[in-house]
């Protein structure tokens, strides 16, 4: 009976224990988050206004609905000539070189992505079976 109060007695507490760190962390986000709200809405203001220049500056205006039917017919024009077999036997081997070198330009940004996004060079930093014994 005893030792059975004194496990419920250390949940209890245990349980306070982890709902005041969960209080104080929330607490410490919601005040960063209030901090952070201001400077993060002047911003968004100074970005909407630069574009609202920009928009008007350029003379720019959304694409009208002839515009729109019009890529519509053009894009699947394209698809259609990309299907047919006669296209592809009439491309010239510049163009075949050319596609090659826009391919292999664009594998490289997309590696060049990978090395920044890893940070590392070479592979990412993967602890062995070994290493996670540790924490279990």
């Amino acid at each position: 009976m005893i030792s059975s109060c004194k496990s419920l007695l250390s949940r209890i507490i245990l349980t306070a224990i982890m709902s005041a760190n969960i209080t104080k962390t929330l607490a410490t986000a919601t005040s960063t988050a209030t901090k952070l709200s201001g400077p993060i809405i002047y911003n968004a203001k100074v970005a909407g206004q630069i574009a609202k220049q920009v928009y008007i500056r350029e003379g720019m205006a959304p694409p009208s609905g002839a515009q729109i039917e019009s890529a519509k017919e053009a894009t699947l024009k394209f698809v259609k000539s990309a299907r047919s077999a006669n296209t592809w036997k009439n491309i010239s081997k510049d163009q075949y070189l050319k596609a090659g070198l826009v391919a292999a330009e664009a594998y490289a940004f997309f590696l060049v992505g990978e090395i920044v996004g890893r940070r590392n060079f070479v592979g990412y930093d993967v602890k062995s079976a070994d290493s996670h014994e540790e924490h279990h």
